[in-house]
């Protein structure tokens, strides 16, 4: 009974300290993510991006060592609306602050 208690509370915690993992450009890129230039990323305090194309949809993705992205000043500078702004969409998952051009690539995003 006790084994399987403690079984059964390590795969949950398991599961949930895996929401917490940083994403890599090499898990990006497996699920489609295609690196073109490399940013200049240290401006905005990020670790490292990236520009290319993810779901068909020219993108920047930026990944950070701050739990808080969507209160980082970053973050909150990008417009996606009106007819002055660059990008057409914003998100946050894990790390990763990704800005796109279209709708599709922040849905492959949270995939992840």
């Amino acid at each position: 009974m006790h084994r399987k208690l403690t079984i059964s509370v390590f795969l949950v915690c398991s599961a949930c300290s895996q929401n917490d993992v940083n994403l890599t450009f090499a898990e990006l890129e497996a699920a489609g993510f295609e690196k073109h230039q490399q940013q200049y990323f240290q401006l905005v305090g990020a670790t490292n991006a990236w520009s290319g194309k993810w779901a068909n949809e020219d993108v920047e993705v930026y990944t950070f060592d701050d739990p808080d992205l969507e209160n980082a000043p970053f973050y909150k500078s990008i417009k996606t609306d009106g007819s002055d702004s660059k990008w057409a969409d914003k998100c946050v998952h894990k790390n990763v602050i990704l800005l796109s051009k279209g709708y599709q690539a922040c849905d492959r995003l949270y995939e992840l």
